[in-house]
This record gives C-alpha cells, structure tokens and sequence, in this order.
C-alpha cells in the first residue's frame, strides 16, 4: 500500500455516529440494525489509517469479570471492530481492513459513497448482501464530529 497524505480533506478526525439504517433494496423497509441509538466512533487520520468500532444500544454487561460462553457471543454479535487503510477517489471511501472483530473482514476491500458537509459525514453502503439479516441492503451512517 502506498502512503496517503490526507491532512487536508475534511473527512480527516474524530465523528461519532448519529444514525445507522439498512435499507432493504428488495422491500425498501428500512430498518435500525443495531438499534436507534447504536453507538460508533471512527477515527480517519491523514496518513490513511482508519479505526472503527460500533455496539449496539441495548448491549448487556456480563454478570461477573468473565463473559459466559452466551455472554460473550450476545458481546461478539453487537458490535463490529476494525482498524487498518483507506483511499479516498472522489466521493467513493476504501477501506482495507487490518484487524476486525470478524477474521472474514480482514484483507478485504470495502467500498462506500461519502458526502461531508460541515461538521457531518454521510457514508452509504454500495449495494451488498447484509452480514446482519442477509438480504441485498445499503447500509446509511451519518456522523457527526466529534
């Protein structure tokens, strides 16, 4: 991979999310996958590193200092992790996951549309199938900075 520069485009800092929705490209119901108030932070640094994680808004604690087994896959299926690279071309974000909380993500390249107005950031999912319900969806973030 080749080094980025960045430091200039706005989508570089902190956002934090203000609102997550799949849409259902077959059905066009829209749904809430994590939740309405699913909590996520990215970080975009100018050198082209991105760092991710989301959790849903209703995650339960464990009841003591180490998860059940049940515990730790209700952890595991609410939220999504990943760190590693991204390119920006044009409007169009790439990134290149590194570490992820799924195995299958790393190494893969995944493509989103982007708008940033201001202090918000609007990124769209090109159409894919959900990991979450396994339909044919696009995913809608909408972040804010933080």
């Amino acid at each position: 991979m080749t080094e980025r520069n960045y430091r200039d485009h706005p989508i570089v800092g902190t956002w934090r999310l203000t609102s997550f929705t799949e849409k259902n490209l077959e059905t066009s119901a829209v749904s809430h996958p994590f939740g309405e108030a699913a909590k996520a932070l990215v970080i975009y640094e100018a050198n082209g590193y991105v760092a991710t994680i989301f959790t849903r808004s209703d995650r339960k604690s464990p009841l003591g200092p180490q998860p059940t087994d049940q515990e730790a896959m209700d952890l595991y299926r609410s939220m999504i992790a990943f760190a590693g690279q991204y390119e920006l071309e044009g409007n169009r974000l790439i990134y290149r996951p590194e570490i992820s909380w799924n195995e299958a993500w790393n190494g893969t390249t995944q493509e989103r549309l982007i708008e940033v107005s201001g202090d918000r950031l609007e990124t769209n999912s090109v159409p894919t199938i959900s990991s979450i319900t396994g339909a044919r969806t696009v995913f809608s973030l909408v972040w804010e900075r933080a």
